[in-house]
């Protein structure tokens, strides 16, 4: 698909207040211009710069790795039971079959 056609649309212009229609068809209905409404047809799409890089601080991703991999190490030393399931077909909790 192409666009509007150079120069329609400004980058800084706002869209129009009334709808831009091509006219109306046989039923009276305004008839739809395609993409004459958007502003930013123009603009590229991707930023011209990009965006700056947060690098994490060391120090703190250390820490969270650290507190994971303790809670991992306790999670594994817990004895855990078993929790036994009825075979099917057999008494629920109601006691009803």
């Amino acid at each position: 698909r192409q666009g509007p056609a150079a120069g329609a649309a400004t980058p800084d212009a706002a869209p129009p207040t009334v709808p831009v229609t091509g006219g109306v068809n046989e039923r009276g209905l305004p008839v739809r211009v395609p993409m004459a409404q958007l502003a930013a047809v123009t603009q590229p799409a991707r930023p011209q710069e990009p965006a700056p890089r947060h690098d994490p601080d060391p120090e703190a991703v250390g820490g969270m790795l650290t507190r994971l991999y303790s809670g991992v190490r306790r999670a594994e030393a817990e004895e855990t039971t078993e929790i036994f399931l009825p075979p099917a077909g057999g008494r629920t909790e109601g006691g009803h079959q």
